[in-house]
């Protein structure tokens, strides 16, 4: 009995000595060095630079040549400029989550000329001006964007995000980038947990619930 307790022990020493050097070298969202190579989900990063080799996070890394998501390159990218713009925004009320923290290879970056979301280029976006504000939402000095998806109809230069999936400009109010058509953008307001209001109607979860 004491033997196979004893070899038993030793067996489980052995393994964490062994893999000690890989955990030491081990990175977030499934990448990894081990002996002069890259891995992503233990299959060989052929291309990539292990002395430049970084992860940024939400699936995304990068050496000197490329810029990688889950592992594969995106094509056209600059590694030189490319930078992650947000970590996400998870409102106070749960079931209002319109944007959730840390989803792998989710949200808005840019290059010094170039403005992607989720590895997708926005045609017309200025990346110069580009930025994010909160909630999935995100501008420059002519656009505003959804997760990605134009608002065709928003004005950038007073579009804000106001709590809660809410977001409104000088004419109109939005919930998680669809527009709430009764709302009175002069007077709507997020009140918490998911509601919001303006001088005639209440609403929950852009839903309006009174008149």
């Amino acid at each position: 009995m004491k033997r196979g307790i004893i070899a038993k022990m030793a067996l489980g020493l052995f393994l964490l000595f062994v893999s000690m050097p890989l955990m030491a070298q081990e990175y977030r969202s499934d990448y990894l060095i081990r002996d002069g190579q890259v891995f992503y989900d233990y299959v060989p990063m052929e291309t990539a630079d292990f002395r430049t080799f970084r992860v940024l996070g939400k699936g995304y890394a990068k050496d000197r040549y490329h810029v990688y998501l889950d592992g594969k390159i995106l094509a056209y990218v600059d590694p030189l400029t490319f930078r992650l713009l947000g970590e996400g925004y998870a409102p106070e009320y749960e079931e209002a989550e319109p944007y959730g923290r840390n989803r792998a290879g989710e949200g808005y970056f840019k290059s010094n000329f170039d403005v992607f979301y989720n590895g997708r280029k926005l045609e017309g976006a200025s990346a110069s001006t580009f930025r994010e504000i909160g909630a999935g939402y995100a501008k420059d000095a002519f656009r505003v964007y959804y997760r990605g998806r134009l608002l065709e109809d928003a004005t950038s230069s007073t579009f804000r995000e106001i709590g809660g999936g809410y977001a409104k400009d000088s004419f109109r109010v939005y919930y998680c980038g669809r527009e709430l058509a009764d709302a009175s953008a002069s007077t709507f307001v997020y009140s918490g947990k998911g509601y919001g209001r303006d001088t005639f109607n209440t609403y929950f979860l852009g839903r309006k619930i009174s008149d």
